[in-house]
């Protein structure tokens, strides 16, 4: 038996069991996937994420960007800057696969298992029936994604909401001569990307709501318009969960993190940072209870989720305001004098919150 099963090894299954292993726990990771794999992820990590790893990913930062370029919804350009870097840009299998090789070395068991069947919970531990055996553990985390397969059988009555994404890499001579690039030209209540990386651009589409549907065309033809006739090479689509200022842990002995809980922001759709972070807090719940039968790990976590709870729903009123207000809202962002503030919160790895609230 385990200490902690965990269901999905991303950046918040592996931030969490990171921190287990820290503490002595006996960890399981499962995921439906062998490593290195490909993962729908645009690759930009920003500051307050890099600063949340345990280990060092600089092996993986392919590039980093002390300026971004902004384009409105006229098409006229501006650029937010600063003297550190504001975004380092991956490629999410490798990152993926350095964190799984992290939490190995340290001690966790790492199974492929296809298929979650049944979750079952006692007073005094987690049973878990998969395709490829049983298992039971202490506790168990849920981060295994927008699609969670733990979160659908353990709390069905949950409905995230899911933006949308659509990705492609696109290999194009010297992807060292563009900048990093967030396109608001094209999509209503969205935008488009261009992300360069070491070898190849990621270029996407981004929008909020439930109805939102992307086609590779619309893909294509934004390439063609801003880079010429490429190939789109590894498209796909996927959905950003949102809405996890809402989450409640359902179980004493059950955990959901990153994507499983909604923990997207809805303006650019960031993910790993707030995956991370719900991850070691998981962690740091569950490691309390383990040394305090008298805590309750669902409700120590519920608590100190409360600073990822409240900039997620800064990011949500955001969103709301700026996609209703798009053009005011774009144009108020290219004064330096406003934007400056924000440009040095995040290069200094701060959260929305902290920022706002200039801690």
């Amino acid at each position: 038996m385990f200490d902690v099963i965990i269901i999905g090894a991303g950046p918040a299954g592996t931030a969490a069991a990171f921190d287990l292993l820290e503490h002595g726990a006996r960890v399981l990771l499962l995921d439906k996937a062998q490593f290195p794999r490909k993962k729908a992820c645009a690759g930009g990590i920003t500051p307050k994420a890099y600063n949340l790893f345990k280990y060092d990913i600089s092996s993986v930062i392919q590039r980093s960007f002390r300026r971004i370029k902004i384009t409105n919804k006229v098409g006229e350009s501006f650029f937010i800057h600063n003297g550190h870097p504001l975004c380092y840009m991956t490629r999410r299998e490798e990152l993926d696969s350095l964190s799984l090789e992290k939490v190995i070395q340290k001690g966790a068991r790492f199974r492929v298992a296809d298929r979650i069947l049944v979750i079952r919970q006692t007073e005094s531990e987690v049973r878990l029936q998969t395709d490829i055996g049983e298992f039971s553990a202490s506790f168990l985390i849920g981060a295994d994604g927008a699609n969670s397969r733990v979160r659908r059988l353990t709390q069905p009555d949950i409905f995230w909401r899911q933006q949308k994404g659509l990705e492609a890499d696109v290999y194009v001579d010297r992807p060292d001569q563009y900048e990093m690039e967030f396109d608001f030209s094209g999509i209503p209540n969205g935008y488009q990307w261009i992300f360069p990386k070491k070898d190849h651009l990621n270029v996407g589409l981004y929008a909020v709501g439930n109805n939102v549907r992307f086609s590779t065309k619309q893909l294509t033809d934004y390439v063609g318009k801003r880079l010429g006739t490429y190939p789109l090479k590894a498209v796909k689509g996927y959905p950003v969960c949102t809405g996890g200022f809402a989450y409640t842990p359902g179980h004493q002995r059950l955990l959901l993190a990153g994507d499983a809980a909604g923990m997207a922001e809805k303006l650019l759709g960031e993910g790993v940072y707030f995956a991370l972070k719900s991850g070691q807090l998981a962690a740091g719940a569950i490691a309390k209870t383990m040394n305090d039968q008298n805590l309750n790990a669902a409700d120590t976590y519920k608590n100190d989720l409360e600073g990822i709870r409240k900039d997620l729903r800064i990011y949500h009123y955001c969103a709301s305001l700026f996609y209703r207000l798009p053009g005011i809202s774009l144009k108020l962002l290219s004064v330096p004098f406003l934007h400056r503030p924000f440009s040095n919160g995040f290069a200094k790895g701060k959260t929305l919150s902290q920022i706002f609230l200039r801690n």
